[in-house]
């Protein structure tokens, strides 16, 4: 069972990392692995449902782009909704794949599996650093330019991030720079979009882990998180979230690349000492 302060501590979190290039989801996972003793997948199901809170705060900074897509011909709905059809391709497999074999990928390596979580997503935090190295300094170009194709390229990039370890923001962030958006707009599409894929994200989750609504606590296939630290962690996530993506939208450059880097580096020299300690002990 979740517990006040594992709850404050993964709104606190969430609520300033889901905006920056290191993706919130790998680190929650991390955090619940390593210092809480839960299972990977668990881990992954508990990021996951932390993410409400974080949408909910882009629902209210973007409420008039929402309201907007009342109307079926704005731009904003088109590209929101041909991204969320490119998140589906690439995501979907992803999770899958990702939670049919995890245990049996384990099992075969025969490596603890906390390590080898861990491993993976320094790797991939690196990997998107690297990738973002190369994007090129921000554009002129605006949302009403975004081409169909573009929309699609920056859903199947967004349904990537569906794996722990590769940033959400970074890669969407990145994809709409490298057709010459403005940071300001790449920052609007990227928490935009966002919405219909963490929706997604959480009825795939519970088709694929099962869920109970008790009267007391809300049960995620093994987890149980009572009802009032659930209002409590969405409610903190949601307020520091509009704090942290308000604040976002003033700065002029951020460098996600060094975000990634530092961060996955970090990561991997905790594997190893992981490891270390695995062999001596």
């Amino acid at each position: 069972m979740v517990d006040f302060i594992a709850a404050l501590l993964m709104a606190i979190f969430q609520g300033i990392i889901e905006w920056l290039p290191i993706s919130s989801e790998g680190q929650l996972s991390l955090l619940f692995v390593n210092f809480y003793d839960i299972d990977e997948l668990e881990a992954v199901t508990l990021a996951l449902l932390l993410h409400i809170g974080t949408m909910i705060s882009v629902l209210w900074v973007f409420r008039s782009d929402f309201r907007e897509m009342a109307d079926l011909n704005a731009k904003i709905t088109e590209v929101t909704l041909i991204a969320t059809l490119g998140t589906i391709i690439t995501a979907v497999p992803i999770v899958l794949i990702f939670k049919n074999y995890w245990e049996q990928w384990t099992h075969i390596l025969s490596i603890p599996a906390d390590l080898l979580f861990t491993m993976i997503v320094g790797i991939l935090l690196v990997l998107t650093g690297l990738i973002l190295t190369s994007q090129p300094e921000q554009g002129t170009r605006e949302l009403k330019s975004v081409t169909q194709k573009e929309a699609l390229i920056l859903g199947m990039a967004q349904g990537i991030a569906a794996l722990p370890g590769i940033s959400r923001s970074g890669m969407t962030i990145t994809v709409l720079l490298f057709v010459g958006l403005t940071q300001r707009d790449a920052l609007r599409i990227s928490f935009i979009i966002s919405v219909p894929a963490v929706l997604g994200a959480m009825i795939l989750e519970f088709i694929l882990s099962g869920f109970s609504i008790q009267p007391n606590a809300l049960i995620i296939g093994t987890i149980i998180f009572p009802y009032i630290l659930l209002i409590f962690t969405i409610f903190i996530t949601a307020v520091i979230g509009i704090i942290t993506m308000r604040s976002l939208l003033q700065l002029k450059t951020l460098p996600y690349d060094k975000f990634c880097i530092i961060f996955g580096t970090g990561t991997i020299l905790l594997a190893i000492l992981l490891f270390i300690i695995w062999i001596v002990c």
